[in-house]
């Protein structure tokens, strides 16, 4: 199978997307999906991409895809609510402190208002969130970090892809991983087997994709 066929079959697991969706991407410390998140923005059609960059993963994702061979010079057209970190990557439309608590997430949702509030779907790719659920101060604040996140679920101006690394949610005291799969409406498992990624969706609202399998091989990635 060449490249466009894999690339084919990913862009049309996203394109399938509802709006209003949470949809869940979740991998451990070994298989990032940064080449999955390149295809998210490049096959977001007439639709914004609007990046929640916690902690500098934006960065983070943008080096890998560079060295690896990527042109990334469509990331400088991303626009990008940075939360934490030193790295700025994209068109930054809001920047707040990682400190948490309910002083972010009214910071946060300020911005996002600003952001997204223009009448056309905005596709809304969210990196590093686990880092800030572990840095929670207690698990009352995880919950809440959470229940922010499901107060958004059915907002049709906007898709969310939640990109989360489920090693790091295991090294905190509060694992909310099973929360975060219960609210979203679509739940993808990413593994790599040698030089494969696959990509199993473990359950949808869209009938259509609940249950598939998508893969790519790294060996025919352009």
């Amino acid at each position: 199978m060449q490249y466009g066929e894999h690339k084919l079959k990913l862009e049309k697991f996203f394109e399938s997307l509802k709006a209003g969706e949470t949809v869940l991407i979740e991998h451990d410390s070994k298989s990032v999906p940064v080449h999955s998140f390149y295809s998210l923005t490049k096959c977001t059609g007439n639709m914004r991409s609007l990046v929640d960059d916690f902690l500098d993963t934006l960065y983070i994702y943008k080096v890998h895809l560079e060295l690896s061979g990527t042109d990334t010079s469509k990331f400088e057209d991303l626009q990008v609510i940075k939360i934490g970190g030193v790295k700025s990557v994209g068109k930054i439309v809001g920047k707040i402190s990682s400190r948490g608590g309910v002083i972010l997430r009214r910071e946060y949702q300020m911005i996002y208002e600003n952001a997204i509030d223009d009448g056309s779907l905005v596709i809304n790719p969210v990196l590093g969130i686990e880092k800030l659920l572990i840095l929670g101060s207690s698990r009352l604040e995880v919950l809440e970090t959470l229940a922010e996140i499901s107060s958004r679920l059915g907002d049709r101006r906007r898709i969310a892809v939640y990109f989360v690394d489920k090693s790091v949610l295991k090294t905190g005291e509060f694992n909310p991983l099973s929360i975060m799969e219960f609210l979203s409406t679509t739940v993808v498992n990413v593994e790599k087997r040698g030089r494969v990624y696959t990509f199993e969706v473990l359950k949808s609202i869209n009938p259509e994709l609940d249950g598939k399998t998508y893969s790519y091989d790294l060996d025919v990635v352009e």
